[in-house]
């Protein structure tokens, strides 16, 4: 075995996964070879299916890279819009999206970082010269970038609730005030969890992550990018059609980062702040270390979509568990020896902050009492990873992964895929993947879902496979055989 783990980074050919795989107790797939007449390619980009996903990989400078997405995907990216904007107003869907423009427009083009915004406008162009429109018209930047803010923008009702008008702590003589209205219910978004040293098998870092989401959802979220800019580093990330950053957020990078994100109840919007879709792509195309992607994704927050990262540098063996509201934030690091709950060498996440701070930030509390209620308790899922980690402490590797990846309290009815890597995988930008239902159960949209969303489908497993980033075979020479 420690001769593998030596041969493994060099290359990931076919007879190194079949040797893994019968080493290993979770079987490994072998390395996926597409059919040359299932890629399609557009200069030095291309695209193809493997097991649900589409593997799509774009290169070059920020214009050209996002100019080769949008020819690639153009299709997919005109369904997505069509998707998005049935979900804003199923009656009226252009007015919807019309709606959703104006305010992205206003709130966050003028925030992206201009190597980003460079990018979207290529997507928005490549789309369009390849046939892709909505309501009549070409795709444009504006589309592209409402469909990469998204997330902020499903964050904004809470994050307003959150933001305090000027009127906290003044009375005022109303005779009868009405009762506060409840707050929403918090809804599941993701399990992941990071582990190291004293947790795995063989002290190297294991990492996984399930997205959890809408059905509607479904068809978009399975493309995987590896992203080879002119400037910062090579990395991989799920992401969707004509996504500049993962927004399901799973990310690998060639300089030894892992990063990814568990939703936590919202905090308050800075108008102020840059979109973390700007945070989160620089974060992974340039950060070089834990230091260098928790100060990029704090700079500048804007505050919507709160997160709790788990991040790890293979170089160092290290990881971190961050959680960012807006002001308020914790930082849990591997290197000072600091855990929750005592869990070494293991961090968690599953929609319920751990840090005081960030939990007060997303409801303030003004009495001691209401202070008390903040404090974190396990919910069913912190309960189901605290088992895991009992029963698996020290003995992580890739087949307790797909144990905890696969078990139906943390990847319930509504998780779209499971991923996860360890160290040997992830120095090649490869993770095992599974798109749809991890459970192995098919997800059917409901008879409303079928009439008002013309893209909806039912969700089924694939099976597991690796995504890589090998390049697929050339097409035949004219004339060969």
């Amino acid at each position: 075995m420690r001769l593998l783990a030596l041969l493994l980074p060099v290359c990931l050919s076919p007879c190194l996964l079949i040797s893994l795989t019968s080493a290993a107790p979770a079987e490994i797939p072998p390395l996926h070879k597409p059919l040359a007449r299932d890629v399609e390619r557009y200069k030095s980009g291309y695209r193809y299916p493997q097991a649900g996903w589409v593997v799509l990989h774009i290169e070059g400078e920020p214009y050209a890279r996002g100019y080769q997405h949008g020819r690639l995907m153009a299709k997919e990216i005109a369904a997505y819009i069509r998707m998005c904007a049935t979900e804003l107003s199923i009656k009226a869907p252009a007015d919807g999206w019309k709606a959703a423009r104006r305010l992205c427009n206003a709130l966050f083009l003028r925030k992206m970082d201009g190597e980003v915004l460079e990018e979207i406008k290529g997507i928005a162009e490549g789309a369009t010269d390849a046939g892709a429109s909505f309501d009549g018209r070409d795709i444009d930047l504006v589309d592209i970038v409402t469909l990469n803010c998204w997330m902020e923008i499903e964050c904004l009702d809470p994050a307003l609730e959150a933001t305090p008008t000027g009127l906290e702590g003044k009375v005022f003589p109303r005779p009868k005030a009405p009762a506060p209205a409840p707050r929403p219910v918090k809804k599941d978004h993701c399990s992941a969890f990071i582990a190291t040293g004293p947790a795995t098998v063989d002290g190297k870092i294991v990492f996984g992550h399930i997205t959890m989401a809408g059905l509607t959802s479904g068809p978009f979220v399975n493309v995987w990018i590896d992203v080879v800019p002119k400037k910062g580093r090579r990395f991989v990330m799920q992401a969707f059609p004509g996504g500049v950053w993962s927004s399901q957020d799973y990310y690998i990078n060639d300089a030894g980062i892992l990063l990814c994100e568990t939703t936590i109840n919202q905090t308050p919007f800075d108008a102020t702040g840059m979109s973390l879709v700007s945070r989160a792509r620089k974060a992974i195309q340039y950060g070089e270390s834990i230091d260098a992607v928790v100060k990029t994704l704090s700079e500048k927050n804007n505050g919507l979509y709160a997160n709790e990262w788990l991040i790890g540098d293979l170089n160092t063996n290290e990881i971190a568990m961050f959680e960012l509201g807006t002001k308020a934030s914790g930082l849990w690091r591997s290197s000072k020896n600091q855990w929750f709950k005592g869990t070494k060498g293991f961090y968690w996440g599953c929609n319920n902050a751990k840090d005081l701070a960030v939990r007060v930030e997303a409801q303030p509390a003004n009495t001691p009492a209401e202070l008390n209620k903040l404090v974190w308790e396990a919910d069913e899922r912190d309960t189901e990873w605290l088992k895991f980690y009992k029963a698996h402490g020290g003995k992580i590797d890739l087949a307790a992964a797909r144990k905890a990846l696969t078990n139906e309290t943390l990847a319930p009815e509504t998780s779209l895929d499971a991923k996860y890597t360890d160290a040997a995988l992830a120095k090649q930008l490869a993770t095992h993947a599974m798109y749809g239902p991890p459970s192995g159960k098919v997800w059917n949209p409901t008879d409303d879902q079928r009439r008002d969303f013309p893209e909806i489908k039912p969700l089924r497993p694939h099976p597991w496979t690796v995504l890589t980033i090998t390049p697929p075979p050339q097409p035949a020479a004219k004339g060969g055989k």
